[in-house]
């Protein structure tokens, strides 16, 4: 199979590389695409947009393969593969990173740290920039930067009809609008260009691993504090396994408990004197307090969830974490299977609370805290109860939601809960959607919107 133009690798059903060029992080996600074209330029991705609307294939982007819900392999379609255009070009004058739409957070991470820069990005290196963007992207600099697309200045697209376009506040301010949070469904991005901020490049971070019989205070202690804490800092608490490796204590190897990562990007004394309270609640299982590089920080979580293991995800908004809201995630913690399995809290408003609802396509901009229940396991045999235990702990937060979702952590089941998460958003995307891919070829559950 060949494309017209197109000078990278095309991998097609029966090739050698066909299943390792299928398979993404969620071993869950087993679909065969027609197509999986490997571009080396924007002009291969104009290339393969245009076989794909020739051919009357679903055209969708891959940057990092990290959705849980497999949104970058689509069934029968192609997959524009974006990983050689990770170039990342940093402008200290102007402090705008100019950086291609197959990035990972790593590479972006370590590209403007070089300068003690940052933008805000997701806790995964292996997470690729342009879904995290696409999404809304919170991190760690949520609180002190705002979400990642309230720090895009711009993006270069390829639309549907193969036509190249940048899109900004001034050029297309109409598809610039969509792309912050409206996800990849309008074209391929192949740069994003981020304001960057001066952060670090040493930071000051906190870790605590308390107990499950201390949860309830360990998290009214967050609650109170985060009520009133300044941009420069956040907490996020994880239940979770103690780390089976030195240095934590050999006995609570693998047991479950409550982890909170506590961090602050403002004056090192200042920090170390705000986040110490975190290892003063009594039980401590093991804790520390330290300064260090934020472009390693980021990497903390990069074992977390190991690539190819079995991954199923719920998430919901949050405004207050009541003791009744512990009481569901003790439970879902500790019946929830899975050697890989958190649920996490993370931390909302600061600088991204303070963005319209309407100003982008990202809608909730009022939940205090992102809740998310991530399963992982290995054993495919442990699917059906894994999933369904995180189903009826799903359940039971239900009631603690606003009602919205962060889209960036939908899975493949929950299609239905789309219009919920672009909220007032909804009507103004479809009309996007309608005016730049009116035959649907970049997919998206906008394109069956009525």
């Amino acid at each position: 199979m060949t494309i017209d133009n197109f000078a990278g690798r095309v991998i097609a059903p029966g090739d050698d590389a066909y299943d390792d060029a299928r398979h993404g992080w969620n071993g869950m996600i087993d679909r065969k695409p027609a197509l999986i074209a490997e571009c080396r330029s924007v002009d291969d991705v104009v290339a393969a947009v245009k076989h794909a609307a020739a051919h009357g294939l679903t055209a969708v982007a891959r940057c990092g393969g990290h959705s849980v819900s497999g949104a970058s392999m689509p069934e029968g379609g192609m997959v524009i593969d974006l990983g050689k255009l990770n170039q990342v070009d940093v402008n200290t004058e102007a402090r705008i990173a100019h950086v291609g739409g197959g990035t990972l957070l790593g590479e972006l991470d370590a590209a403007t740290q070089a300068h003690g820069l940052a933008v805000t990005a997701g806790v995964d290196p292996s997470t690729g920039a342009g879904g995290l963007t696409l999404g809304g992207g919170i991190g760690f600099l949520a609180r002190k930067l705002g979400l990642t697309i309230d720090n895009l200045e711009g993006v270069q697209v390829v639309l549907a009809d193969g036509s190249v376009v940048e899109a900004n506040e001034n050029s297309y301010p109409d598809l610039f609008w969509a792309l912050r949070g409206g996800g990849g469904q309008f074209g391929v991005v192949t740069r994003f260009d981020y304001r960057l901020t001066p952060i670090g490049p040493e930071i000051v971070t906190a870790w605590a691993f308390y107990p499950l019989e201390k949860a309830h205070d360990v998290v009214r202690y967050i609650r109170d504090f985060m009520h009133d804490a300044s941009d420069d800092v956040g907490m996020v608490p994880v239940f979770t396994r103690v780390p089976a490796a030195d240095p934590f204590p050999a006995d609570w190897h693998s047991e479950k408990c409550l982890a909170v990562v506590g961090f602050h990007v403002g004056e090192e004394e200042q920090a170390m004197a705000e986040l110490q309270p975190l290892l003063e609640l009594g039980e401590l299982v093991f804790g520390f307090n330290t300064t260090q590089p934020y472009v390693e920080f980021q990497k903390s979580f990069a074992e977390a969830n190991p690539h190819g293991n079995r991954f199923y995800w719920k998430s919901i908004f949050v405004d207050d974490l009541s003791d009744e809201l512990v009481d569901v995630m003790l439970d879902g913690i500790r019946t929830i299977p899975g050697e890989f399995t958190s649920i996490f809290i993370e931390a909302l408003g600061g600088a991204a609370g303070r963005v319209g609802v309407t100003d982008t396509a990202f809608a909730n901009r009022s939940a205090r805290y992102n809740l998310g229940i991530s399963a992982g396991w290995i054993d495919p045999a442990m699917d059906k109860e894994a999933i369904t235990a995180s189903r009826a702990c799903y359940d039971k937060l239900r009631p603690f939601s606003d009602g919205t979702v962060y889209l960036n952590y939908l899975d493949r089941d929950e299609v239905d809960r789309t219009k919920a998460g672009f909220g007032p958003n909804y009507e103004r995307l479809c009309a996007v959607k309608a005016q730049y891919d009116p035959a649907n070829l970049f997919g998206g559950p906008l394109g069956g919107a009525e």
